[in-house]
């Protein structure tokens, strides 16, 4: 991180402190396929606090407007997928994770995270078991796609915006 926002004592510690969430949520959500509130509600309430700090990279109502948002969306695909295929698709510790990082991240970002996180897990879950109770959960893919994004992900915006 101090790599990243050097020159922004401000964004430095705010990436600090949403990978003091992010760490724990990593571990946990990999060795027990569980993501807890007692990490995503803090998460988000932390998140729309500092989008009212002036200093921030995302306004407030973006954090606020993305995180309901993110929130109500993943509701209703789960929902849906779940009356669909008459099975869960994606648990609801994924759906408050990504709602909470959206507090963090504004909807621009979170959009890429989700789409780098999916490929990712694709790209595993191509080459390693389909058992569900065995396989890796979306958690880890999610915080790893973060920090990519997060680290790097200026360098694939900007090469994508040179695409068009």
């Amino acid at each position: 991180m101090f790599w990243r926002f050097q020159d922004n004592v401000f964004l430095f510690i705010k990436y600090s402190a949403l990978f003091i969430f992010l760490i724990p949520i990593f571990f946990i959500d990999l060795y027990h396929r569980l993501i807890l509130d007692k990490l995503t509600i803090p998460m988000a309430v932390v998140g729309l606090g500092l989008a009212l700090l002036p200093a921030t990279d995302i306004s407030f109502l973006n954090a606020l407007l993305t995180g309901l948002g993110v929130l109500v969306l993943m509701l209703l695909i789960a929902w849906v997928f779940e009356k669909v295929r008459q099975k869960e698709g994606m648990g609801g510790g994924d759906i408050k994770l990504l709602a909470a990082m959206a507090t963090w991240l504004g909807v621009l970002n979170l959009s890429f995270i989700l789409f780098f996180a999916s490929v990712f897990a694709v790209i595993v879950a191509l080459f390693t078991t389909r058992s569900r109770e065995h396989g890796i959960p979306f958690g880890p893919f999610i915080v790893g796609a973060s920090l990519i994004w997060i680290l790097f992900g200026y360098h694939f915006l900007d090469w994508y915006l040179n695409l068009l």
